[in-house]
């Protein structure tokens, strides 16, 4: 790192220390908004709290894409001097529901509560601590009057947590052309903070195994031929996921295993006196690079067309319209912006942080795909406790992320002389 980017960013971080109480209150602010999605989808009213947000904040307006009204998204532009490098740093703004889980959560969802050093509440890790991190940090270089020599993008996203269809594939085909690279600010831990710096994020393959069976008066059952539904979907349950397991698709690939969920979702059966003619169960997959949509398929076919020979149930695999295939992503080792995270991370942290593989999906492909290298995942929080209850994130982590975050701008843009 030279001399130009050491200074600023000693500038930049005593900023960041007088702003650590004005960081979490914009935290705490969006985890009260209600941005919850499946299965409602709308972020207006945490992107117009964001918009003025950003105003008081001293950045320039937001510009909003949106495909359909209630999905925007939000773009700020912090320009540097022309033909410097290009960062992007993207969160989404919305958060999976909290679902069935919320009498066992230990405070309000939807109010950040401090229990120590711990900051609980609904999308705190997964990610609205890193957006306001990310925020904050871009704020902090403009209030100490430092011109950057490439230009700083802020894209904070819709319908990450069901598809992307209105977040970042949307965007990222739109804004492409303005960016040399991007980061995502998914948590890094899955046991503790800062666990790894992740190069690789893995892809998404949902779907739903449909199986027939016979819908008959339940008093027949022994007495004439009948097949539950039900029973022969809790078999096939258990049958697929031991295929699978088994299966070339499942082996490692560069050390990655995909994963798979069986049976994330069941239905079935009508009610009592009814032999189900009808039930079916949802899967997830989690796919690694190196991994087509093909090869996936072709086995998922394969095996229903031999269940259903075998008997006694028909069966058949239906996939997602949004989810059926998100790919995986990966950034180069090599890459400028893998060097600054590295950098980043040993200044802020006093450590070095290892390379490693996100275990969820991200939004990198989508940018991926639209020819911006991007680095999946850096970010506060700890993915283990995201979509439950008492998803927390530590508040010296929201701090770190963005001290990070401006240090990763500092070096990767570099500074104007």
């Amino acid at each position: 790192m030279n001399e130009a980017v050491t200074k600023a960013y000693a500038t930049v971080e005593a900023e960041l220390d007088r702003r650590r109480a004005d960081l979490e209150a914009l935290v705490f602010e969006m985890v009260s908004i209600n941005s919850q999605i499946p299965p409602f989808g709308d972020e207006r009213a945490i992107c117009d709290f964001l918009s003025r947000a950003l105003g008081r904040l001293g950045l320039p307006e937001a510009e909003t894409h949106a495909l359909v009204p209630e999905r925007p998204n939000l773009l700020v532009r912090i320009p540097g001097t022309p033909g410097g490098k290009r960062l992007l740093l993207c969160g989404h703004i919305d958060t999976k529901p909290v679902g069935d889980a919320r009498s066992i959560w230990r405070s309000e969802p939807l109010t950040a509560t401090i229990i120590g050093d711990r900051v609980y509440g609904l999308g705190t890790s997964d990610m609205k601590a890193s957006v306001g991190a990310m925020i904050t940090a871009v704020a902090a270089i403009r209030a100490c009057g430092i011109d950057l020599a490439g230009d700083v993008l802020l894209a904070l996203v819709a319908d990450e947590e069901a598809g992307a269809t209105f977040g970042a594939k949307f965007l990222a085909p739109r804004i492409a052309a303005d960016v040399d690279a991007a980061l995502i600010g998914e948590p890094s831990g899955w046991t503790r903070d800062w666990e790894g710096i992740h190069l690789v994020s893995r892809g998404l393959c949902c779907f739903k195994v449909r199986v027939h069976g016979t819908q008959m008066h339940s008093s027949l059952s022994d007495r004439m031929p009948s097949v539950n539904a039900n029973v022969e979907m809790a078999r096939l349950i258990l049958q697929l996921r031991d295929e699978f397991a088994a299966a070339p698709i499942a082996q490692p690939r560069d050390g990655l295993r995909p994963t798979a969920n069986i049976a994330v979702t069941t239905s079935g059966g009508v009610f009592y006196g009814v032999v189900p003619g009808e039930s079916a169960f949802g899967c997830d997959l989690r796919i690694v690079p190196g991994m087509s949509e093909g090869e996936v398929r072709a086995f998922l076919d394969d095996w229903a067309q031999r269940m259903t020979g075998a008997g006694p149930a028909q069966v058949s695999v239906e996939y997602d319209d949004v989810l059926s295939w998100i790919p995986s992503a990966s950034l180069a080792a090599n890459h400028p912006l893998a060097a600054s995270a590295v950098a980043a991370t040993r200044t802020v942290l006093g450590a070095d942080v290892p390379l490693s593989s996100f275990p969820g999906t991200t939004d990198a492909p989508w940018f991926e795909m639209a020819g911006v290298p991007t680095l999946p995942s850096l970010g506060p929080g700890i993915l283990t406790y995201a979509h439950g209850p008492n998803e927390f994130v530590s508040r010296e982590a929201i701090h770190e992320a963005a001290k990070i975050y401006a240090h990763i701008v500092l070096s990767y843009c570099g500074v104007a002389r």
